[in-house]
């Protein structure tokens, strides 16, 4: 059968209605929110984040969605919950001519990201040595959800004198704003941890002069740019 990566929005707004829901499927339903072209996929993303948080999930995709359960599914659903987290943190955004090539082209971006956090997860050494991912009470430092919203952080690791790190990574250029992302994210840890010291680092392909002034005086602050190198080998 083939792969649907989208979900209709009537029999998403009837499931919600059907789990005591109604009140946030009418919001989402009527709200004219839009973030660069996108309206209906971002309702979608509304919903998505809506059930996840509901731990409804697996009952929507079994309704509504079947091929959500899938391992084709994972790259859309994260580019649906990437999308909230921007909307979120930016709403301004351009307004792009095709919303269907600006979604493809964003999903294979965030497909990529995942490729470089699952790598660096396994290879954490190649940033610090003593560096290992957070793993505890069976939650992982890999996507690590910030209770009670939406966000997540790439990777939360923990360092050689047990300091807890947050990782944030932009598989293209790292703008000033990221900052902003990195400070919630190092004040929710010391929050949900109660730790005094919670380091942050960013990874970008590019690290733009704005972001190094933007942390230039932040402590606990470090900036990495990162390069791929492809090796090729006869087949004879």
């Amino acid at each position: 059968m083939e792969y649907k990566h989208n979900f209709s929005l009537n029999e998403a707004y009837n499931f919600l209605n059907a789990n005591g829901l109604e009140q946030e499927s009418n919001e989402i339903k009527s709200s004219s929110d839009k973030y660069k072209s996108y309206s209906s996929t971002l309702k979608r993303a509304k919903i998505i984040v809506l059930v996840r948080n509901k731990k409804l999930f697996d009952n929507f995709c079994t309704a509504v969605w079947p091929d959500g359960l899938t391992d084709k599914a994972k790259t859309r659903i994260n580019f649906l919950e990437n999308l909230i987290v921007r909307f979120d943190g930016d709403q301004e955004g351009t307004i792009s001519e095709n919303e269907e090539d600006e979604n493809i082209r964003e999903e294979n971006e965030f497909a990529y990201e995942n490729d470089l956090r699952n790598y660096l997860a396994k290879n954490l050494s190649v940033i610090e040595n003593g560096l290992k991912i957070y793993e505890a009470d069976g939650k992982t430092g890999e996507e690590f959800y910030i209770p009670e919203t939406s966000r997540r952080i790439d990777l939360l690791a923990v360092d050689k004198q047990n300091n807890f790190v947050i990782i944030e990574l932009k598989v293209s250029r790292g703008y000033e704003k990221v900052v902003g992302q990195a400070l919630f994210y190092q004040s929710s840890i010391k929050s949900i941890f109660q730790q005094e010291k919670v380091r942050a680092i960013i990874i970008a392909r590019e690290i733009t002069p704005e972001l190094k002034t933007a942390t230039k005086f932040l402590p606990d602050f470090e900036l990495f740019e990162y390069q791929l190198s492809v090796t090729l080998s006869p087949i004879r």
